[in-house]
């Protein structure tokens, strides 16, 4: 595109000079020469402004891949999260199912624990009342033999000591099952916390995802104003150019109007010369036969133009030219005022059309450049029915270039005019109120 444009621009300008060295007044050259570098500048504006605008693209299209990047890690992160606190949940899950099988065993231990209790405390009763002594000592006196009487004495010592060693054996069996029940509660605690913290974790990181995941939208909204910034570019970019191709076809037709004009002037004079020769033989014949002289043939002023420019389009003006929603109404707006049928659009000015298309904001529009006196013009024409009059169309004051319509950023069927004293550009830096010059 910027190749594009820099050839049209040379072509343009070695193609202009030619037109520069005859025909024109050195005003109206210089006038010429003059639009053709504002336009060029335009261009090179627009072009600086759309390589601005995609190194933009570019920043937040890097910006929305690392962004990208690290939602992945998150998500990463929340998964491998997700993960140990199922293992934390079933690792808790097995720890209580153990406490609680512990607890059950503590229980049954402590029943036993009891029951040997009793019965120890049972013997002991019956031994101080004299009920266990004596059955002791029946045990011992009924000994057939000293060495059975030994043998039962150790018998009996050795069931005491059985019962004791029994008892001491339960009391830290129970021991054991108290600390270890202690144990796994304290494991319970600690992986209760950890899975607290785990969780606290995931739902830092589900944020943190949140927070890129509106940062990533913000991004891709900004990538898409800046797109439609270059887009809107591009479609200045191929109006200047076409406005600036318009520009030499208005100098040919100038040039022409002005060869054509002065071979009138030529023709005139000539003719008025010749009406002058023979009125002179005409009256010299007269006096020579002594008749009065013939009257002299008086030219006829050439037509006089009623104005360079003419209304538009009929109806009332709806909203005139200035500041309107916080801006600048760039022109004026003529409503159809509920009018059924066609109503045409004119062009305001004889020109030539050098851009005509669909804008999402102009809806079908019509731009035409005008070459009055020596000053450049360019007017609008927007919001038509239906597409207007081709570019590289010539067309004459008053001659019908569209339908006034609703299209575009329109609310309501009515025509949007704008006229720029001098060219065309996207600030429209040469917007001027067509009303200090139209007589609407």
């Amino acid at each position: 595109m910027r190749r594009k444009i820099g050839t049209v621009a040379i072509a343009a300008v070695i193609g202009f000079s030619g037109f520069f060295s005859t025909g024109l007044s050195d005003t109206a050259s210089a006038n010429l020469k003059e639009k053709l570098n504002d336009v060029q500048n335009e261009q090179s504006n627009n072009e600086s402004t759309r390589s601005g605008k995609q190194e933009e693209v570019n920043q937040l299209q890097a910006e929305q891949k690392t962004l990208a990047e690290e939602v992945k890690q998150l998500d990463i992160a929340v998964g491998e999260t997700k993960a140990k606190i199922s293992g934390k949940k079933e690792e808790i899950d097995g720890t209580r199912k153990d406490i609680t099988k512990l607890q059950e065993e503590i229980v049954v231990l402590k029943e036993r624990i009891e029951k040997r209790n009793e019965l120890l405390k049972d013997r002991a009763r019956s031994f101080q009342q004299g009920g266990g002594a004596v059955n002791y000592l029946d045990v011992l006196l009924g000994a057939q033999s000293f060495g059975d009487f030994i043998d039962r004495v150790g018998a009996v010592a050795t069931i005491v000591q059985a019962d004791r060693d029994i008892l001491k054996a339960h009391q830290e069996d129970l021991q054991l099952l108290e600390d270890k029940e202690l144990e796994l509660r304290e494991k319970l605690a600690s992986l209760e916390q950890q899975l607290t913290e785990l969780e606290a974790m995931k739902v830092k990181l589900n944020n943190q995802i949140k927070e890129k995941d509106a940062l990533m939208a913000q991004l891709k909204k900004k990538e898409q104003e800046t797109m439609h910034e270059i887009h809107e570019l591009e479609n200045e970019a191929e109006i200047l150019a076409a406005q600036e191709k318009a520009i030499r076809a208005e100098i040919q037709a100038a040039e022409e109007r002005a060869r054509k004009e002065a071979e009138e002037r030529a023709r005139i004079e000539a003719e008025n010369a010749r009406k002058a020769e023979e009125a002179r033989r005409a009256a010299e014949e007269a006096k020579a036969a002594g008749k009065p002289a013939p009257p002299a043939h008086v030219a006829s002023p050439a037509p006089v133009s009623s104005g360079d420019w003419t209304r538009p389009a009929t109806g009332s003006v709806t909203s005139g030219y200035g500041g309107r929603w916080g801006g600048n109404h760039n022109g004026v707006d003529i409503g159809k005022n509920g009018r059924s049928g066609d109503v045409p659009v004119v062009a305001a000015a004889s020109g030539t059309v050098f851009q005509s298309y669909y804008s999402s904001s102009y809806g079908n529009v019509v731009f035409i450049t005008h070459y009055i006196d020596g000053q450049m013009w360019t007017t609008v024409y927007a919001h038509l029915e239906r597409p207007g009059l081709p570019a590289g169309t010539s067309v004459s004051k008053g001659q019908q270039i569209g339908i006034m319509g609703n299209t575009g950023y329109s609310f309501g069927a009515h025509l949007h005019f704008e006229l720029h004293k001098g060219g065309w550009n996207g600030s429209k830096s040469n917007a001027v109120n067509p009303a200090n010059y139209i007589n609407f």
